[in-house]
């Protein structure tokens, strides 16, 4: 009996398609009151699809009560009994390659490096590591990922009842017929990127004349074949304040996507010296209290908002706690935005390094904030990193001294 069994969730719909259940193992007296409020409060969410016989209040975690969702409950359940961190989400860079220049990129840094990518059973044997560990989202960024040619193969490796697979994208290869292939090989979910409501803007970021249209046409072509589809983008404070992010917010429920992810600007990648474009808090609150009244709305797609979710009244900063990221050359990183290596899959199991990277100062407590928008930690951890240094910095030497 694994430890999810010992659980012995029972789940399903009731009769108004709400998510009901109860505990039944041998853990009953220990988890049943936490288990009832958090249905009570699951209930109250808004369900923005239904797919794999369950409810879908985010295209980051499974529906509910799927095999994945109960899997992703048990978790939580888990997380909260042994006090321990067990993540929900691998994100992994599956090619550095992208036809794309963006000026904005978060993942130019690590290309430097010119490592050798990982072939596609190192790959699998990431995705088969990560969902022992726990993990029921694996996340597929890039570079492009539709430029990887085994991209299917990787997507079907992903057993649905154990994980979602998503996938980050510029939108401009998703044709008919790339769509029915990643439907076909399982895709849960596409984000699709879109830096501004303005199309000259978006394409001048990304360097691609006519790529919102194509990624607008992108996102008709994944929803028709059956994918939950999502708007990645980024809250300034020049958009905010020009209403340019109100535009886009409207956008998405015209085309009639299911979630928009906002985050706010993370100094990393191509600006990682950027610190001013680092939102105060004021600002913070003020987008977080627009894109909830939009979430709110009848008939709009649900808003996830990292000046939210990642601050004080959300569930604090997810690097290396809720996730991780690996890069193309197998660097364990806490998040995308994090240009710190805790290890590499080609030299250590994936839990060896996740446990690492828990143990390190930085990461062995919760913070109730992005950490890569903290000056303090930037300032111990990032303007630290030596001049001429490939990223990302390795740091798991020195973690280990600190903790020996």
């Amino acid at each position: 009996m694994n430890q999810y069994e010992l659980l012995g969730l029972e789940m399903g719909l009731d009769e108004n398609g709400l998510v009901a259940g109860k505990v039944t193992g041998a853990l009953t007296r220990e988890l049943s009151g936490f288990f009832d409020l958090y249905l009570m409060k699951l209930n109250t969410n808004k369900v923005i699809a239904q797919k794999r016989g369950g409810n879908v209040y985010t295209c980051f975690l499974p529906p509910l009560p799927s095999k994945a969702g109960v899997k992703d409950l048990g978790r939580k359940l888990m997380r909260k009994l042994l006090k321990t961190t067990i993540p929900s989400t691998c994100t992994l860079s599956v090619t550095y390659a992208c036809q794309a220049k963006c000026v904005h990129c978060s993942a130019s840094l690590n290309m430097a490096k010119k490592g050798k990518e990982l072939n596609t059973e190192e790959f699998k044997k990431v995705i088969d590591q990560a969902i022992e560990l726990g993990v029921v989202n694996i996340t597929l960024t890039g570079g492009e990922p539709l430029l990887r040619k085994d991209i299917f193969e990787l997507i079907r490796h992903v057993n649905p009842d154990e994980a979602n697979c998503m996938m980050f994208t510029n939108g401009e290869y998703l044709t008919e017929k790339n769509c029915q292939k990643l439907a076909e090989a399982g895709l849960f979910a596409a984000m699709v990127s879109l830096d501004s409501a303005d199309p000259k803007i978006h394409d001048d970021y990304r360097k691609i004349p006519g790529l919102f249209d194509k990624a607008l046409k992108g996102i008709e072509r994944a929803k028709k074949a059956g994918i939950l589809v999502g708007i990645s983008t980024y809250a300034t404070r020049e958009e905010y304040h020009d209403g340019s992010f109100e535009k886009l917010l409207n956008i998405g429920k015209d085309i009639g996507i299911h979630e928009i992810v906002v985050f706010d600007p993370v100094p990393t990648g191509k600006l990682i010296n950027e610190i001013d474009m680092i939102l105060t808090e004021e600002e913070k609150e003020e987008i977080a209290k627009l894109t909830n009244e939009f979430r709110l709305k009848p008939g709009y797609p649900g808003v996830i908002t990292q000046a939210w979710i990642n601050g004080p009244k959300g569930s604090g900063c997810f690097a290396g706690n809720e996730q991780f990221y690996m890069t193309s050359y197998g660097d364990i990183c806490p998040c995308d935005f994090t240009p710190l290596s805790f290890g590499n899959v080609r030299e250590d199991s994936l839990e060896t390094i996740w446990n690492r990277m828990l143990s390190h100062p930085a990461y062995s407590a919760k913070c109730n904030h992005c950490r890569m928008q903290d000056l303090e930690f930037r300032k111990k951890y990032i303007d630290t990193i030596p001049e001429d240094s490939f990223f990302p910095y390795p740091v798991y030497s020195q973690s280990c001294l600190l903790n020996s």
